[in-house]
């Protein structure tokens, strides 16, 4: 895994592209955080099968390689907080419930079996149009905490366990973030 990241990024593709993600790994380095970047190596090539990479077998292997990689880092510094950004529900503590090896299983449940912790997990999905938006629920959802939202500049975070359904019912999680911005940027990331 790659040392410490001292620095603000030149690189201009995917999350570090977001002028949102610069701003808070910019933040995070003035606060004197160390960052780590926590992604699984490989050397991809020209002869790299593309469809394998987008595979299920491949991207369980992604999800293992990561919750290792923080496993790592905990076990490295066991005193030291640990905050982890990831998107898409990959810190998803849930797994499916079959046992099948064809079944997507996320950061968050290899990192618990791997370290016996149970993180604290935020879904910040929940309200971002993904191409398919707006559901007809998650309208509702917007408009029934417009007020709330409103007092809290367009977004706020709720437990779980005191959302209204059906964020009540999303597993795997402790919170979720509710916006009325929920607009991707232009690069889809």
């Amino acid at each position: 895994m790659p040392g410490p990241i001292t620095a603000l990024s030149d690189d201009d593709r995917g999350y570090l592209a977001q002028p949102e993600m610069r701003a808070m790994i910019g933040t995070a380095l003035d606060l004197g955080w160390t960052l780590w970047a926590y992604e699984r190596q490989f050397d991809a090539t020209s002869r790299t099968d593309q469809a394998h990479l987008r595979s299920r077998e491949h991207t369980n292997w992604r999800e293992r390689q990561q919750a290792a990689h923080l496993s790592r880092l905990l076990e490295a510094a066991p005193d030291e907080p640990l905050l982890v950004w990831c998107g898409n529900s990959h810190a998803s503590k849930h797994r499916p419930l079959g046992r099948d090896e064809d079944e997507w299983v996320p950061i968050g449940w290899n990192f618990r079996e791997l370290s016996g912790i149970d993180p604290f997990v935020i879904d910040q999905t929940v309200t971002v149009d993904f191409g398919h938006w707006p559901q007809t629920w998650q309208r509702r959802v917007v408009a029934d905490l417009a007020g709330t939202l409103a007092a809290h500049g367009g977004t706020a975070a709720i437990l779980r366990e005191q959302a209204p359904p059906p964020l009540d019912r999303y597993t795997g999680v402790d919170a979720v973030v509710v916006s009325t911005d929920n607009a991707l940027t232009e690069d889809g990331a």
